[in-house]
Order: C-alpha cells, then sequence, then structure tokens
C-alpha cells in the first residue's frame, strides 16, 4: 500500500485487516442466499456447505476484528 515515503490515515496492516474483513462480512448474506437457493433445489448438502463456510468467514470475522483491535490498541 506505501512505499514508506508517505503517511496515511492507516498502516498498511490496519489497511489489510480492516479490507480482508470488510470481504468477508460481505460474504456473509451472499452464503445465506445460496444456502437458501440449494434448499429450494433440494440440495441439503450443497446447502449445508454454504451454512458451513458462513460460519467459518463468521469465526475468521470475530478473529480479525480482535486483531484490528489489539492492533489499534498498540
Amino acid at each position: 500500500m506505501t512505499d514508506g515515503t508517505e503517511d496515511f490515515a492507516v498502516s498498511d496492516l490496519e489497511y489489510n485487516i480492516v479490507t480482508t474483513l470488510s470481504n468477508l462480512l460481505q460474504s456473509e448474506e451472499v452464503l445465506v442466499r445460496y444456502a437458501h437457493d440449494a434448499d429450494e433445489a433440494g440440495e441439503t448438502d450443497i446447502a449445508e456447505l454454504f451454512r458451513n463456510l458462513r460460519n467459518t468467514n463468521r469465526d475468521a470475522a470475530r478473529n480479525l476484528r480482535d486483531a484490528l483491535a489489539r492492533t489499534l490498541g498498540s
């Protein structure tokens, strides 16, 4: 993000965490819709796969949120 010659509002690390967190949170809505679509198609195993992905992303988002809090606190 930076080459070290300019100061930005956030560090590269903070930017990376925020961007990844945003992407994970946006994917939650999509994965809910995909699970619903799979349920409607009678594909319960695929619906469960999408739900598991959502839960994994949710856990990762929580971990990133905690990491961001630590980073901002230091």
